[in-house]
C-alpha cells in the first residue's frame, strides 16, 4: 500500500492508495501518524478513495487510531469509503465510531463546526449504499 500525509490548516490529510491488508506498512503509517500528531496536530482525516479491501489488519489500524487520537482530544474521520469496505466496519459494529464523508470539502469543514461526533450520521450518501440485510 502507499500513502501520502498533507496538512492543510490544522488538518492532516492521509491519502490510501491500494489494498490495507497486514504488511510492514502499517507499522511504517503508525509512527507517521505519531510524527504528525506529535507536532500538535489533532485533526485526522483518512482518504480511503484508492483502498479496494481492507483485512483485519487495517479494521485494526483504523480503530486504533481513533481510539489514540481521541483520547488525546483530536479527531479522526473516513473520506470517500468503498461500499465493500462500508460493509465490513458495518458487519462489525463500527459505523457507530467512525465519520465518514462523501466529499472531502465536507468534511474538511466538519473539524471547524464545532461538534466532536463520534457517529457516522444516518442520512449521508455512503451510509446509503450499504445495504440492510434481514
Amino acid at each position: 500500500m502507499k500513502f501520502t500525509l498533507k496538512v492543510v490548516g490544522d488538518v492532516c490529510v492521509l491519502k490510501l492508495d491500494g489494498k490495507f491488508m497486514a504488511a510492514g506498512d502499517s507499522f511504517f503509517l503508525r509512527e507517521k501518524i505519531k510524527n504528525v500528531l506529535s507536532m500538535g496536530i489533532q485533526k485526522l482525516l483518512i482518504d480511503m478513495d484508492s483502498v479496494p479491501y481492507i483485512d483485519s489488519t487495517g479494521v485494526g489500524f483504523l480503530v486504533s487510531s481513533h481510539t489514540s487520537i481521541t483520547q488525546d482530544g483530536g479527531h479522526l474521520k473516513l473520506l470517500k469509503v468503498k461500499p465493500k469496505i462500508l460493509e465490513v466496519l458495518k458487519l462489525m459494529n463500527l459505523l457507530k465510531i467512525f465519520e465518514i464523508f462523501e466529499d472531502e470539502d465536507t468534511a474538511m469543514k466538519s473539524f471547524s463546526d464545532g461538534k466532536a461526533a463520534v457517529a457516522a450520521p444516518k442520512k449521508k450518501k455512503p451510509l446509503k449504499a450499504v445495504k440492510e440485510t434481514e
